[in-house]
């Protein structure tokens, strides 16, 4: 089971997997969340575990829904755009890709028992928030002096006879001619390592999912002064993945092989329970101090996965006799797995400061320990991936800043996020932490409310397309643009 080509440092770049490869890479892909929930939660840099009566700050610290005074529904349609560029070879290349979502539905039930003191309220509350945007598309290209992606597959290969090798890459290259056996040495080759390389490389990336959480909380406010406050999530994870490999021999340098492309496509779906509880105090009338801690996310996952290899060999080797004509072509068919993933637990810290009726700044810490994900199935182990959890990632310490100034009966908005790299060492000069800035306006009455929020995301880090390989890593920086609006209604 274990079988993986990369071990890369970034987030985005760790969903760049091989198919049949549930790994350290599926572990942290599910594990991290940068909550977006409703547009007011955006603008304030999602630093709202003790801001509370937002919907936003539900899938944060359940407590908050103890904060609600009346009944509410939102919903709140986003569009995403995310930037990214890849320095790879020498050279430089961006893409973009665009899309429609869903950021926020959510009711919340109020139920006042028209006192002051003691037991204020319950409200109960129910909806969605999305915790994860999966979508990115990445093109990296140049010449490659060093090494070839059929290297990979030779490395792997090993000694195996050509019948046991996997039917979802090497036996794919053998199928292809991609490569071959050498009787005299015993050994696997393919001819670009043969000829020294210099062939064109190229690799494009699409990636689409997101994780979303439909949460059902319920709270209760006793004397304004602590506010209760539970919830029961169902995560729902989608991950759609297609990668493009492509060498191609232009100057013909290179016997035999004129170039061949290699496809893998992965569709992950499933679907993880978890619980919160979290508690907010309110110590004087200027300051509101939470708490709250995420159990583990208990996830149902199943991978389906296919792979195609399309190879051209030079005019001059054509054997229509022997089988080789153009293109050679081969394909694993369809396979899936299922598996169980548990997430680490997660413990927030919240503060809000009041500044009378004119604003208020909030701040949220959140510790979070990478080690401690897990991967099970029925039928396999995974004592292997396992360890290599525990030695790839490492605790996290994350910050949320946010700040809202009121001005009548419109609100500005602004919000900071640090998020650590879950890296227990930096590879090749990038650090991998994420840092988001958010700002937001919006407009609030008794009965009405419209919100309208940016957020914008910049991580960088480094991929090696194959290993073993001596070349470069392509050093990616991604760029994510999101513009929400939530439209909500108290009564």
């Amino acid at each position: 089971m274990k079988r993986y080509m990369l071990i890369v440092s970034g987030l985005l770049f760790l969903n760049v997997i091989v198919a049949k490869a549930q790994n350290e890479i599926d572990a942290l892909r599910y594990s991290q969340n940068f909550v977006q929930g409703t547009s007011r939660s955006i603008g304030l840099g999602g630093a709202v575990g003790a801001v509370g009566g937002d919907f936003g700050s539900l899938s944060v610290n359940p407590a908050g829904i103890g904060l609600y005074r009346s009944s509410e529904m939102s919903f709140s349609p986003s569009l995403t755009w995310n930037i990214t560029s890849s320095d790879f070879l020498g050279n430089n290349y961006e893409d973009e890709s665009y899309r429609l979502s869903m950021g926020n539905i959510g009711f919340v039930l109020n139920h006042d028992m028209n006192r002051e003191k003691g037991w204020v309220s319950t409200n109960f509350g129910f909806g969605y928030n999305r915790l994860n945007n999966l979508n990115h598309e990445f093109f990296m290209g140049g010449i490659q002096e060093n090494s070839s992606y059929l290297d990979n597959f030779v490395y792997y290969a090993g000694d195996l006879p050509s019948e046991n090798l996997d039917p979802y890459y090497e036996a794919l290259a053998w199928e292809t001619y991609m490569i071959d056996w050498d009787d005299e040495n015993g050994e696997y080759f393919n001819d670009f390592a043969e000829a020294d390389y210099g062939q064109v490389q190229e690799r494009n990336i699409v990636s689409r999912g997101s994780i979303g959480e439909y949460t059902f909380s319920f709270g209760a406010n006793y004397s304004h002064r602590l506010y209760l406050g539970a919830s029961f999530g169902i995560n729902r994870a989608k991950f759609d993945q297609t990668v493009f490999h492509f060498e191609n021999d232009p100057t013909d340098i290179i016997n035999f092989t004129q170039s061949f492309r290699f496809e893998e496509n992965l569709k992950t779906s499933g679907v993880g329970y978890t619980m919160k509880l979290g508690a907010i105090a309110r110590p004087v009338d200027f300051l509101r101090l939470g708490a709250a801690f995420h159990l583990p996310t208990f996830y149902y996952l199943k991978d389906e996965f296919e792979n195609y290899m399309e190879a051209y060999i030079d005019a001059e080797n054509l054997n229509p006799d022997e089988g080789i004509t153009n293109p050679m072509t081969a394909s694993s068919g369809w396979g899936d797995y299922r598996y169980h993933l548990r997430t680490p637990a997660k413990f927030i810290g919240s503060a809000v400061v009041t500044i009378g009726k004119m604003g208020l700044v909030s701040m949220d810490y959140e510790y979070i320990n990478f080690e401690k994900a897990d991967l099970d199935a029925s039928d396999y182990n995974f004592m292997e991936e396992n360890q290599d959890i525990k030695d790839i990632y490492r605790p996290t310490h994350n910050i949320r800043l946010g700040g809202e100034l009121k001005l009548g009966a419109a609100y500005l908005r602004g919000g900071y996020a640090f998020y650590a790299s879950p890296f227990a060492t930096e590879q090749y000069g990038v650090n991998n932490n994420r840092n988001i800035l958010s700002a937001g306006i919006g407009i609030r009455n008794r009965f009405f409310f419209l919100d309208l929020a940016y957020s914008h995301s910049m991580l960088e880090n480094a991929y090696y397309l194959y290993v073993p390989g001596i070349q470069e890593p392509a050093v990616n920086t991604l760029n994510d643009n999101n513009v929400q609006v939530t439209i909500g209604f108290r009564f």
